[in-house]
């Protein structure tokens, strides 16, 4: 079962690491900065069309926006092999 909490915290770290507002990545969602503030702090869950975008954004996969790094990392390197 995925933890809500690993979203979050991917998505503020992600967010953070590339030095974005939060305000900022609302405007490219397309949604209010509130909203999005709900997400980050797991009061409400990402819509697929929010989680894709995120994804191109922060060129990321799915798996590292659900999951921690070591699987995500994992998982990565099997597609390599």
């Amino acid at each position: 079962m995925i933890k809500n909490s690993q979203i979050n915290n991917n998505l503020k770290r992600f967010r953070d690491s590339r030095g974005l507002k939060s305000k900022f990545v609302a405007k490219k969602l397309g949604i209010s900065p509130n909203y999005y503030s709900q997400i980050e702090n797991g009061h409400r869950s990402p819509q697929l069309e929010h989680l894709l975008k995120l994804k191109e954004l922060y060129n990321v996969s799915l798996d590292e926006i659900f999951f921690d790094n070591k699987i995500a990392k994992r998982d990565k390197e099997k597609e390599i092999i």
